[in-house]
Order: C-alpha cells, then structure tokens, then sequence
C-alpha cells in the first residue's frame, strides 16, 4: 500500500471527522459574516495545487467585498473589518471550510500553502516545482512558524524543507502546533528553521527567493465579486 493513499486515507477520514465537528460553528460564523458584511459569506479565489493545477480556494469572507480578490498580506493590512471577522483571521476560524477540499482531494491536512497563480509564476525552478509535488495544505510548517505572517517567498526554507522532509511524525507535530496557534493564546509557532526539533532539521535555503520590497514585483489585482 502506498504512502500516497495512507495519507489520503488519512486525510479523508480526518477532515470528515472534523468537518463533523466544525459544520455548526462553520454554519454560525457564515451567518455573523453575512450580517457583518451584508453580503455572501464565502470567499472563492484561485490557488495552484498539487502538479499545478488550478483550483477554487474557499474561505469564510473576512474583508469587504471592495477588497482586492487578489493581494498579498501587505496589502490588505489596512483594510478595515468588523470585529468578528478580524477574529476568525486572527484564530484561522476563516480557514475551516477548506476541509471541504481536503474531502474531495484537493488539499491535505499539511502541506505547503496554495499560492496565487500570478504570484506562483515568479518562483524560480526547482522551488517551484518542488512545492507542487505534494497536495497543499490547510496547514503547514510555514503557517506554523513565526515568520507566517509574511510572504512565502520570504522564507522559502519551510516550504523547502518540509517537501524532502515530510513524515508522519512531522505532519503530526505540525498539526499539534497549529492547534495551539487556533487557540487563544496563539502560543504554537516556532521562531525559525532553526528552532525545529533535531529530529527534523536539515540544511535548507534562508535567503528570500523574491525581493518583495523592490518594487518589481507586483501581484495581479482584482476586485473581489
């Protein structure tokens, strides 16, 4: 049997069970965003999966609809947002209806994070062919660190180092972190590739792979529907 299809097994069984568990607050979250929002609560956008095919990436909606669909975190900083929707960014509530697409097999539990597909024709090779090899995840070790409030391509290690890294134990760690990150006290990340346990660490990249401050870099734009 292959690692393949024990992970998707896996992940299949997983995201049911959970989904079983999130549907209500998925449910009562989705109403608050609606009223908060006066409009639809979901949020839809286009992200490249596993062998770079195109997917829809769904979230609960934490920005107004004027907000750019397309821009990265900088960007969208000072967007102003009603409370409850700062809060299910802030706790990653906003990320719960992903699971839907862990059932149907487009994302797994871990795994490098979805990028935009105008951000993704940046990356240069082997990166960006070597991120694509897994199915993205709803979680990762980038999500997890202390750096995962900036861009990917800022700290390209994590993606880097859990593609020839992956096993059972470091995707359990992983989930493990980003439980204490969802909790209030958000206390699960780790301060950088260096502070990984020893049993998982490796010589990976540290330098960025993109200078996102020089200004030749510009994400496609597009108002959100």
């Amino acid at each position: 049997m292959g690692q393949d299809f024990v992970r998707r097994t896996f992940d299949f069984v997983a995201a049911l069970l959970l989904l079983l568990i999130a549907l209500p607050a998925i449910f009562i979250f989705a109403i608050g965003v609606a009223i908060s929002l006066r409009t639809w609560p979901f949020f839809g956008q286009t992200r490249v999966g596993r062998n770079g095919e195109h997917f829809n990436f769904i979230k609960l909606r934490t920005l107004p609809p004027t907000a750019p669909k397309y821009a990265s975190k900088y960007d969208i900083q000072d967007i102003r947002a009603p409370w409850l929707c700062r809060v299910l960014r802030a706790l990653h509530l906003d990320e719960l209806p992903q699971l839907f697409l862990v059932l149907i097999g487009k994302m797994s539990l871990v795994g490098p994070r979805p990028e935009m597909p105008s951000v993704f024709a940046h990356y240069p090779e082997p990166f960006a062919t070597d991120r694509v090899k897994v199915r993205p995840g709803c979680t990762g070790l980038w999500q997890v660190s202390a750096d995962g409030n900036k861009m990917i391509a800022e700290h390209p290690e994590y993606d880097e180092f859990y593609v020839r890294n992956r096993t059972w134990r470091l995707d359990l760690w992983i989930l493990f972190r980003t439980v204490k990150l969802m909790s209030p006290v958000g206390r699960g990340s780790f301060d950088s590739i260096d502070a990984l346990p020893e049993w998982a660490w490796a010589s990976v990249r540290t330098e960025p792979i993109l200078d996102l401050t020089s200004g030749t870099f510009e994400p496609e734009m597009e108002l959100a529907s």
